[in-house]
């Protein structure tokens, strides 16, 4: 699968991205106004979406319904831009979930294609409730 992304960078710290006619805006400074995502954020936030959708794939094949599932990520950053340390994302499933199906999700998640195209030095922690 094909899928061009355009980017342009202004003086002002701002990347422009251009997906299929979806345009968003990327802040590439870290002056700590907190106007745009960085994007490191978004390398994270991309991990937390592949893994939602994992979990969402394998519960639709046992006919779970996994509305309302939830993720927290944070990440780890190591020092003088050097890159990430670690992802840790925390994942919410909701109430009553049997304990089968919520190891068929973890388990889904650590497979994600995100996931697996992470450095391996990047340590991905996955927990739940």
């Amino acid at each position: 699968m094909e899928n061009k992304i355009h980017c342009h960078y202004s003086d002002d710290t701002h990347v422009e991205i251009h997906v299929d006619g979806v345009a968003d805006t990327l802040h590439t400074a870290h002056d700590g106004k907190h106007q745009h995502v960085t994007p490191g954020d978004m390398l994270v936030a991309a991990l937390g979406a592949c893994t939602l959708t994992m979990i969402g794939a394998v519960a639709q094949q046992f006919h779970q319904k996994m509305d309302g599932v939830k993720l927290t990520a944070k990440a780890e950053w190591l020092p003088n831009a050097q890159g990430l340390k670690s992802i840790h994302l925390h994942v919410t499933l909701p109430p009553g979930t049997p304990d089968d199906m919520r190891k068929r999700c973890l388990a889904a998640a650590h497979v994600c294609p995100v996931h697996k195209s992470l450095n391996p030095n990047i340590e991905v922690v996955i927990t739940d409730d």
